[in-house]
């Protein structure tokens, strides 16, 4: 794809057309230049949602602006000319945009943006892109432009789903909102002369989100390995308090935290390393708070990208006998959360025999402080 030859092709929609450094004020003009009024006002709605909304979800406003600015500019397009135009500046067209060409000015917007007003940046590009139809795998920024258009409308009559849209937006639910369009869209698939496959693959997708994150078995363990790693903050908390740890309870618990490890790394699927199940060279404090903080975080990793259906799956792997095994996952989850309760308990039983008053680890009272 020339630049040249896309720069004749949509520079036609551009001449006496000059930008001032301005963004606001040269979309303005170049609307005016064509006499969109409507297509104009929708923008500015649009662009001041659109604002709001990246500064309620952390995104970048400014950002936010600019795409909101130029989301629809090759309205300017007749629709009559929205295909012949996308081929002749190379953009891929899909089999339902040949069908309905009027939903191509999405990809002909970011185009418009690109070639006539010299954007760049591709986290603006791309939001502009797919802000009609969202896309699969959508960052934050695609939805909060995607959002912006939805709520910015003012349509007559009663829309229940587009209140519940705002409402949720409002509340901090942005993926809730975008999956109420998204799903209102697919329920009227029958009266509608196109669903386009983006918008079906991004909602099947947050629906795969939002029955991974209500799955109540992955949500109990989530919670139980939060126990874990408030467990194991506790004990090295109180053996801080200690000029002199004894042995034995460091030992216990660098077991404990060497067994979460291990096994992190079998549920990852990486090669397993070198790692002692008892260490014992070297071993000091330090060593346990390190481990603790890096099996938290991975263990937080590894939740974050677990789908509720995998917790039927199985893992492969190597004892640390070297004899190969093959396990559920939700049993290692199961073992290595029980493991350490047992070991914590041996814990507790030593620090008592040195007169050092062991912490309360038990599951009931990290339940009462966390709620």
């Amino acid at each position: 794809m020339e630049n040249t030859n896309d720069e004749q092709v949509l520079g036609k929609y551009a001449a006496g057309f000059e930008l001032t450094g301005s963004l606001l004020q040269d979309v303005g003009t170049f609307f005016k230049l064509h006499q969109d009024t409507d297509t104009w006002e929708h923008t500015l709605k649009v662009t001041s949602h659109a604002v709001r909304i990246a500064r309620l979800y952390g995104a970048d406003p400014q950002k936010a602006e600019q795409a909101a600015l130029l989301h629809d500019v090759s309205n300017v397009i007749p629709v009559s000319r929205m295909l012949e135009t996308a081929e002749e500046i190379g953009i891929k067209i899909e089999d339902e945009e040949r069908t309905y060409p009027r939903i191509l000015h999405q990809k002909l917007s970011r185009a418009m943006a690109e070639k006539l007003f010299y954007i760049s940046d591709e986290e603006i590009l791309r939001a502009i892109e797919c802000h009609t139809t969202l896309k699969p795998h959508a960052a934050l920024f695609d939805k909060v432009v995607f959002i912006a258009d939805k709520v910015s409308w003012d349509l007559p009559g009663d829309h229940p789903y587009l209140n519940e849209v705002r409402r949720q937006v409002d509340e901090h639910q942005l993926d809730k909102a975008v999956f109420a369009y998204l799903d209102h869209v697919w329920s009227q698939r029958g009266k509608m002369k196109l669903v386009h496959s983006w918008l079906i693959q991004a909602r099947e997708e947050l629906l795969e989100l939002a029955e991974n994150e209500t799955d109540p078995v992955k949500r109990h363990l989530m919670r139980v390995y939060d126990h874990m790693s408030w467990a194991n903050r506790e004990i090295i908390n109180r053996l801080q308090e200690e000029q002199n740890v004894p042995e034995r309870p460091l030992s216990l618990f660098a077991h404990i935290l060497s067994a979460e490890a291990v096994w992190l790394s079998r549920l990852n699927g990486s090669v397993q390393t070198m790692r002692e199940i008892w260490p014992s060279e070297g071993l000091n404090l330090q060593y346990c708070i390190d481990l603790a903080l890096a099996n938290a975080e991975g263990y937080r990793q590894y939740f974050a990208n677990l789908r509720a259906g995998q917790l039927k799956g199985e893992v492969s792997y190597r004892s640390s006998k070297g004899e190969p095994f093959t396990s559920a996952i939700l049993d290692i989850l199961t073992h290595v959360s029980l493991h350490g309760s047992y070991h914590r308990g041996q814990i507790a039983t030593h620090l008592r025999m040195e007169n050092i008053t062991p912490p309360m680890t038990d599951y009931i009272l990290y339940a009462r402080n966390e709620g």
